[in-house]
């Protein structure tokens, strides 16, 4: 008689899945109101459908969780503006303006997850260094994009490609932030479009 036993699912596999749940979870209990530091560890395993012991195979602890979805979501935003130059296809104002207003959906979509990341960014190292370092990306890939711009001869002599770089990145980083924390969701079209030409009329110096 053939077995019927099935094989069983490689650790490494299970060990995915149940970080995967887990991320759901947090995401989930979050968007329904939850406040993140009111959050247990039981809750969230119970909600991801793993067992507790599961859950501290996966992370140390909840806040970890919360780095790991800061990391996936500071990704996302990097890859949404990767494909804009100031010259090219989707590029200039207009490209800009659309990067900072899918920014601004992306945000608006995940409010509480920001909520909780700035709260408890205040006091936990951990999540304070990979914020951070997620910022540090933006941050080089704009001085290199000045860079660029001033090998061939677009940007003004006056324009510090490393200053302008940072101030760039920390200020949109900010106004993005402040606008979804505190603003009107009817006002983030023009909160984009004053974003992008800023930056556009100000640090690339275009008429």
């Amino acid at each position: 008689m053939p077995s019927i036993t099935r094989p069983r699912t490689p650790p490494s596999k299970r060990r995915a899945e149940s970080e995967t749940a887990i991320l759901a979870a947090v995401e989930r209990l979050l968007m329904n109101g939850a406040s993140f530091t009111e959050l247990s560890v039981q809750r969230l395993a119970y909600e991801a459908g793993v067992a507790r012991s599961t859950f501290y195979l996966c992370f140390q602890d909840k806040t970890e969780v919360l780095v790991r979805l800061t990391s996936s979501m500071k990704d996302e935003l990097f890859a949404m503006g990767g494909a804009w130059r100031p010259v090219g296809p989707d590029g200039g104002l207009e490209g800009l303006i659309e990067v900072f207003t899918r920014q601004l959906k992306y945000y608006r979509e995940r409010a509480p997850l920001l909520a909780a990341i700035n709260e408890v960014i205040a006091y936990d190292d951990s999540l304070r260094h990979e914020t951070l370092t997620s910022l540090s990306r933006f941050t080089k890939r704009t001085i290199a994009q000045l860079r660029e711009e001033r090998r061939a001869g677009r940007l003004s002599p006056g324009v510090d490609p490393v200053t302008s770089g940072q101030v760039l990145t920390w200020g949109g980083e900010q106004a993005v932030a402040r606008q979804v924390e505190i603003g009107d969701r009817k006002d983030d079209a023009k909160v984009a479009k004053a974003l992008a030409e800023l930056q556009w009329f100000g640090v690339y110096r275009r008429p």
